[in-house]
């Protein structure tokens, strides 16, 4: 048996204690290891620096256990049974590591639990150990499967392998909750800090309808999960999210999510932005959680794993999460394009968008779009927003090429039946294969165009096709996005000097200086200090 006791009494000190307790004869030379990187966020975050007074025992005798990588440990004894006790240090306020203070604890298993080198398709057990303080009234919210909880699901857990185990996070707090059904399969939504003013019950009415929508997208009489948790962290601001099998953790703002007694007809920006997110994380139940690169299959969470797809699993998700919004009436017409806009406006904003393709942006996600500095406004392509618009195009050719008796949805919904409900990895030309059988020709120079090109998207003649008007006017400052208009109005084009710039003591320092614009042809660069301009001091 291999288990993992979880013990909470260090808030202060941000220190979870792990006890792995395996039931095995190991041995001398058995490894153990921790992930680099989780899945769904695609960056060595090399998780083990935070591991702490890692010891070894047997039946409480001391066991060698040597370091040999950044994050190996090998044993240096054979033994019967081992118990391996060691601190984390959870810090990290997102949704990829790990964070524990006194108002919560909050936890990935890619940041705590070592794997033991071949045991990880073994049955694995968890064991949260309620903390000594009684008072903190904390409740455990996980979608692992429980075998032994007390009424606030502290107690025993249960994975079919170590891949189960890391793919089901943990929210430890005292929490709101509201819960619905889509397909007879229970859904909740768990909010940690949530002010008591908060609409949980208008939100879970609002996000149900998107669920219910998805889960009748692809056809199935069920959903692929026994139950799903929303683990929503309310902050002053933030935003975030990251898929998991049958969850996801998500971090937003006070202001994004409405209050008591607000009209539910009218939906901020902020809050229409947190059910995307929502729609978002909960469509990658399907792309990316099954339906998965082939190098994804059997992945190493200990190196970099390359994929051009990310485009696909993360650029048509963007497209669709909030398309569904509109779909299942979440949202307006109106406000849908405005989504729209804004994504173009960040599309067309970044300069690096005529230096990288998007799958050259999927690929080196590890090294760039996830190590972004002040150059990558004229470097780095999003993978998320061009590809939520290669989506669009690809939606509309397919209507184009097929006298609109096929779409987007048909191809998604054929990848699922083709890759994901059999668990086959895609790999990296079937997305393209997978759209001409469906269209019944070639596609060869669509795909060259929006994927390996640099060139603009041709949005123009696909909105004017639609008998929307689509304009690009000037920035009139750094912070405007962009968006929908009722009655387009006279613009004239406004001066820039195409940086993003800070307030600072004396003046306006520049961050970040695109390629071409004013400050860049005057020899502008990144942190430098604009003092005055042409004698007039500069706030």
């Amino acid at each position: 048996m291999i288990n993992y006791a979880v013990s909470l009494d260090s808030p202060k000190e941000h220190l979870i204690q792990i006890t792995l307790t395996i039931e095995h004869r190991l041995d001398s030379g058995q490894l153990f290891w921790l992930p680099n990187w989780i899945p769904g966020s695609y960056m060595i975050r090399e998780f083990s620096r935070n591991i702490m007074e890692i010891v070894a025992e047997e039946n409480g005798k001391a066991i060698g256990l040597c370091k040999v990588a950044s994050n190996n440990w090998e044993l240096q004894q054979s033994v019967n049974r081992l118990s391996i006790c060691y601190k984390v240090y959870a810090w990290d306020l997102s949704v990829r590591s790990a964070h524990f203070d006194q108002h919560h604890c909050f936890f990935n298993g890619t940041s705590l639990f070592l794997a033991i080198k071949g045991f990880e398709d073994q049955r694995h057990h968890v064991e949260i150990i309620a903390p000594v303080l009684k008072d903190l009234n904390w409740k455990v919210s996980t979608a692992m499967p429980q075998h032994e909880c007390d009424p606030e699901g502290f107690g025993k857990y249960i994975c079919k392998n170590y891949a189960e185990l890391i793919d089901h996070p943990f929210e430890i707090a005292d929490t709101i909750k509201s819960e619905f059904v889509v397909k007879g399969v229970p859904h909740q939504m768990v909010f940690t800090e949530s002010p008591q003013c908060v609409d949980v019950k208008r939100i879970a009415s609002d996000v149900s309808r998107i669920c219910q929508y998805e889960c009748d997208f692809f056809e199935d009489e069920v959903p692929p999960f026994e139950r799903y948790m929303f683990m929503i962290f309310v902050q002053k601001t933030g935003f975030g999210g990251l898929e998991h099998r049958a969850s996801t953790a998500l971090h937003c703002g006070h202001a994004d999510l409405p209050m008591i007694g607000e009209d539910t007809k009218v939906k901020s920006a902020g809050y229409q932005t947190f059910l995307a997110l929502c729609s978002h994380e909960y469509f990658h139940s399907w792309n990316v959680k099954r339906i998965k690169p082939a190098r994804f299959k059997s992945y190493d969470l200990q190196l970099e794993v390359n994929t051009e797809l990310l485009w696909f699993f993360e650029g048509v998700t963007s497209y669709y999460d909030e398309l569904f919004l509109l779909r299942s009436g979440v949202i307006s017409g109106e406000e849908y394009l405005n989504m729209i806009a804004k994504n173009i406006t960040r599309y067309m904003k970044g300069e690096g968008r005529s230096v990288q393709s998007i799958t050259e942006s999927s690929f080196d996600a590890w090294s760039k779009f996830y190590k972004q500095d002040e150059n990558a406004v004229n470097s780095i392509v999003s993978y998320y927003v061009k590809g939520g618009l290669v989506a669009f195009c690809l939606d509309f050719e397919i209507r184009k090429l097929t006298q609109e008796t096929k779409t987007l949805d048909d191809l998604m919904r054929m990848v699922w039946r083709s890759f994901g409900k059999p668990l086959k990895g895609v790999g990296e030309k079937d997305i393209q294969a997978s759209a001409e059988k469906l269209v019944g020709k070639p596609m060869t120079d669509f795909f060259e165009h929006v994927l390996y090109s640099t060139d603009d998207l041709d949005l123009h003649n696909l909105f004017e096709g639609l008998g929307v008007n689509y304009r690009l006017c000037s920035s009139k400052n750094q912070n405007e996005t962009g968006g929908f208009q009722r009655k387009l109005s006279d613009r004239s084009e406004v001066n820039s000097l195409a940086v993003t710039h800070k307030s600072a003591n004396g003046g306006a320092e520049i961050m970040s200086v695109s390629n071409g614009g004013a400050a860049s042809v005057s020899g502008l660069a990144n942190k430098d200090l604009i003092i005055a301009i042409d004698g007039y001091r500069v706030s």
